[in-house]
């Protein structure tokens, strides 16, 4: 474990409207935390728990620079906008990457607040925003969960698609080759890998892939991804699922577009998931 790092953490999408992402990502089957306030941010979601990771509905609702910062994001689009990288001693491995050459700031204290089956609970982070040159082409974050048990319930993680984990997250960048060690300096020699133009990154739980806008769909035959962002930008998001066939009838009953090919993988286009192109996949 390079650096005291883990591994993905979570993946954050941005949305306009908390409660309608909250209503459309349900509809996709997914089960979702109450919502969620983190008063030192002027932001709320509302979480898709699984048992390691988990992705994070994210929406500006009051003052502060994190809010502005989604606010100007959400102007123009949704969608995938980071990842947080965990860590279960923050402190150490922001001074093993300071030691490694990077810039990384002190890390500040982060609060959400929502209701629980247990009753109201103050969920408590630390976390640090990493610089661009830790991960470029993603922003990331490094985040230690000071109250990890407070964070998971059964109920919370029983989604009714079957999902249970983030394979992968893909992103857009002019020149993958040229970041490998970047991404190897933060995860580890030989994490991020080049096969043709493509690097994948191997976090240590979940993986990062970096391609060309025009090599996009190699990774992702079939997606609708005409209109992609300016690279660089994260666009897809693929999710393990139990039963992929399960999943698929869960969509079609509740009408939602999708696509599944000769595997089972089902493609979910970004006009049905607020920006963000899904792939479920069997694990």
């Amino acid at each position: 474990m390079a650096n005291y790092i883990r591994g993905l953490d979570h993946a954050v999408i941005a949305v306009r409207d908390l409660n309608q992402a909250a209503e459309t990502f349900a509809r996709l089957g997914f089960t979702l935390t109450p919502k969620g306030v983190h008063p030192e941010w002027g932001t709320a979601n509302h979480c898709i728990m699984f048992g390691q990771d988990y992705i994070a509905l994210q929406a500006a609702e009051g003052a502060g620079t994190e809010a502005e910062s989604l606010r100007a994001y959400t102007a123009q689009n949704e969608g995938l906008i980071g990842i947080a990288i965990g860590s279960d001693n923050g402190a150490a491995a922001i001074e093993s990457l300071r030691r490694a050459g990077l810039d990384v700031p002190d890390p500040a204290s982060l609060s959400r607040k929502l209701e629980t089956p247990k009753g109201t609970a103050t969920l408590m982070f630390s976390e640090t925003l990493l610089p661009a040159e830790a991960t470029p082409g993603v922003r990331s974050r490094l985040v230690q969960h000071i109250t990890a048990e407070r964070e998971r319930f059964p109920e919370w993680m029983a989604h009714p698609n079957g999902a249970f984990g983030i394979a992968a997250i893909t992103a857009i960048v002019d020149e993958p080759s040229a970041l490998t060690a970047s991404w190897d300096k933060v995860f580890g020699p030989y994490s991020a890998v080049l096969t043709d133009t493509t690097v994948t990154v191997h976090t240590g739980r979940g993986l990062v892939f970096l391609t060309p806008p025009d090599d996009v769909t190699q990774l992702h035959p079939e997606a609708e991804l005409d209109e992609l962002p300016p690279a660089p930008a994260l666009v897809a998001l693929a999710l393990q699922v139990a039963d992929t066939g399960r999943a698929a009838e869960l969509l079609a009953r509740n009408k939602v577009s999708f696509s599944r090919d000769s595997e089972g993988t089902i493609r979910i286009p970004p006009s049905e998931a607020h920006g963000v192109f899904i792939e479920m996949v069997g694990g």
